[in-house]
């Protein structure tokens, strides 16, 4: 019996492959995300011109848009998170326990989503 050989490793393709998808789910978070975004941009304008304040402009769209203020500013950036969660474990894995740089470069992006989101959750729940 002699040693298998394999000469193309599978492991580097899947690695790329996951890190390309990561991008891609990263970039349509950031579209499901820029939502209630600007949202919280045009009260901020609301509050500007107006005496009120940015928390009771948010409480007063709550108000009439109950189910769509839950949806936008929790609902959605919870799913956000748990989804970039997820691709970041992945890649994780997929690499083996890379340094700490190497990996942050392949996902800073998914990063600054859950960071965005979870930003979004903190406003809403003030």
């Amino acid at each position: 019996m002699t040693k298998p050989q394999i000469n193309d490793l599978r492991h580097q393709d899947l690695l790329a492959e996951e890190i390309t998808r990561a991008k891609d789910r990263s970039v349509l978070s950031w579209w499901w995300i820029s939502v209630p975004v600007y949202i919280v941009a045009v009260l901020l304008m609301k509050t500007l011109f107006m005496p009120d304040t940015l928390i009771t402009n948010l409480h007063e769209l709550e108000k009439g848009q109950k189910f769509t203020a839950l949806i936008l500013f929790l609902i959605v950036p919870l799913l956000l998170i748990v989804l970039n969660s997820m691709t970041i474990r992945r890649i994780y894995f997929l690499s083996g326990s890379p340094k700490s740089i190497i990996f942050l470069k392949a996902v800073w992006y998914n990063v600054l989503v859950i960071i965005a989101a979870l930003l979004i959750i903190l406003l809403y729940l003030l």
